[in-house]
């Protein structure tokens, strides 16, 4: 009960609802964006967060139409190495060098100083799921495959 029920609100019929864990997000035109699971959790340098809080961040800045931000274990072993995953809104060209520097100050001034990128890859689209939620699992393949 306390994980599932509790402090959750009524329905629109007063029907018991259940947490479900995934973050949506309402876009201007009134349609809703899943975001996959909000407790999705990764631990960076003895800090725990969620990819939604990084992303949430992310996702200001006017050259970015959407990111996902994966946790990689460096293969060395230590903690995990912050990758983050950055579609362009259309026709925005920035460098990848440029683009870096501005998550990273951004990370550090709205959210944790200690959060530090290690890498950002550009990508064309995100891969989803059937219900359009990020597959992150896949991106950390992708990523160690290429050797990053």
């Amino acid at each position: 009960h306390e994980v599932y029920y509790a402090g959750t609100p009524p329905g629109p019929n007063g029907e018991t609802l259940r947490r479900h864990g995934d973050l949506l997000d309402v876009t201007e035109d009134g349609f809703y964006r899943a975001h996959g699971r909000m407790d999705d959790t990764m631990n960076l340098g003895g800090i725990k967060v969620g990819s939604a809080e990084i992303e949430r961040v992310l996702n200001t800045i006017p050259a970015v139409s959407e990111t996902a931000a994966i946790a990689v274990p460096p293969a060395g072993g230590g903690p995990d190495r912050l990758v983050v995953y950055a579609v362009l809104a259309d026709g925005n060209a920035i460098e990848t060098d440029a683009l870096l520097l501005a998550m990273r100050e951004l990370l550090r001034s709205r959210l944790n100083p200690l959060f530090k990128i290690h890498d950002l890859a550009p990508i064309d689209a995100l891969p989803r799921t059937a219900s359009n939620k990020v597959i992150r699992r896949e991106l950390r393949k992708r990523y160690e495959e290429q050797g990053r």
